[in-house]
């Protein structure tokens, strides 16, 4: 306790909190960052003030400053900090999150640094816009390793945005009823943890005659079954790593060089219908 105690001893000074596992990042505005041993939980109940908008985010609702409404039913929003960084809102919290910024939402456009602007999802954006903007979907549970993904992706591939999703059952279904242009460059999909709901999507994906051709890429933990599992069910490439932030942030790094810079990626055109 006389960790935690210091740590949260001024919680206007705190941006935000990751949770991992048993174990949760505090992150102060000064850039400085703590490790506590205690779960996202616990700190909730230490920080009345903050907003759960994920099982693993908890917000300093004095930074927040755009809201954006889920794009689609059963997707998650998304929420940005006057830094930049942006976190998902789980779809289950949405309303819970925007009730609790109410006092403070503003229309879109009002610079006042004591509101949040609430902004339409991309997916609502002009079409003209939808169509020159490219994108990677990535589905993850490792939250932490969203910020620096997002700026290794707006550096090295401006032209490309970064979608995010932590759970992946509804994917083949969302996928399947959007325009060709909302559908994503590359998936990128995380397997070391939610493993079944993971590869079970990847097998819906590639039954598909028409989204089987979005390149998949898929990481799991280090097994040859897992390995071999994810290229029985088509994966364009299986990637094994442990559950380490750093490596898997600079692996994607290296996955999105290939991908985007070197392979030929096909046509996603939906083939016309042949009337017999």
């Amino acid at each position: 306790m006389s960790v935690i105690k210091p740590a949260l001893e001024h919680p206007n000074l705190i941006t935000h909190l990751l949770g991992a596992n048993n174990y949760c990042w505090i992150y102060y505005r000064n850039g400085d960052k703590k490790l506590l041993a205690k779960p996202i939980s616990y700190l909730q109940d230490e920080l009345p003030s903050f907003i759960r908008t994920h099982k693993s985010v908890l917000i300093n609702p004095i930074y927040a400053r755009t809201l954006t409404a889920p794009p689609r039913q059963k997707m998650a929003g998304e929420i940005q900090l006057e830094s930049g960084l942006t976190f998902p809102v789980s779809r289950r919290r949405w309303n819970e999150v925007a009730e609790a910024l109410d006092h403070r939402l503003a229309p879109d456009g009002n610079k006042a640094s004591s509101v949040v602007s609430i902004v339409a999802s991309p997916a609502k954006a002009a079409p003209s816009e939808s169509v020159s903007q490219k994108s990677i979907l990535l589905i993850t549970d490792d939250l932490p390793c969203l910020p620096p993904v997002a700026r290794i992706i707006a550096r090295g591939w401006p032209q490309y945005q970064l979608h995010t999703f932590d759970h992946s059952n509804h994917l083949p279904d969302h996928l399947a009823g959007v325009s060709v242009e909302e559908l994503p460059t590359v998936i990128l999909l995380d397997a070391r943890t939610a493993t079944v709901e993971r590869l079970q999507a990847l097998q819906r994906l590639k039954g598909d005659p028409y989204l089987c051709r979005l390149p998949i890429i898929l990481f799991v933990v280090p097994t040859d079954t897992l390995v071999s599992d994810g290229y029985k069910r088509q994966a364009n490439s299986v990637i094994s790593l442990q559950d380490d932030h750093l490596t898997f942030i600079q692996t994607i790094e290296r996955v999105c060089r290939f991908w985007l810079q070197t392979a030929s990626l096909p046509s996603l055109a939906k083939p016309a219908l042949i009337n017999s």
